[in-house]
């Protein structure tokens, strides 16, 4: 029980972090490193975005959460039932960030889905 409830909040924490980082990034805007002067004004401009901080902070969750659930699962079911998180982030692209999810994808999700339920079967 523990250890899908682990799987849980890696999960979500893992999501929440994508769409948190993704909606941060874009509202910064297009950027680039050169010229290098201009590197310290964009580093404060990501460190100090309230979306990109909330995002670390998720992803650094959802990293304690995976170690915790190598010390205690194998690995054989671990790392490819962080798969879930593909298919959330794929439904949080489409319906949160409004882009395009083709059919072809959509499609792939079921293949994730039949994959984290057939590994989880004992």
């Amino acid at each position: 029980m523990m250890t899908w409830l682990a799987l849980l909040v890696l999960v979500v924490t893992d999501c929440t972090s994508t769409i948190l980082m993704v909606k941060g990034v874009r509202d910064i805007g297009k950027f680039t490193i050169f010229p290098i002067h201009k590197l310290p004004k964009l580093i404060h401009r990501v460190v100090t975005d309230l979306r990109v901080v909330l995002g670390i902070f998720n992803m650094t969750i959802a990293f304690f959460m995976l170690i915790f659930l190598l010390l205690y699962a194998d690995i054989s079911f671990v790392w490819p039932a962080t798969a879930l998180t593909e298919p959330i982030n794929m439904l949080s692209s489409k319906f949160i960030l409004k882009e395009r999810v083709t059919r072809l994808r959509w499609f792939s999700m079921v293949f994730i889905f039949l994959g984290v339920t057939l590994i989880s079967i004992n």
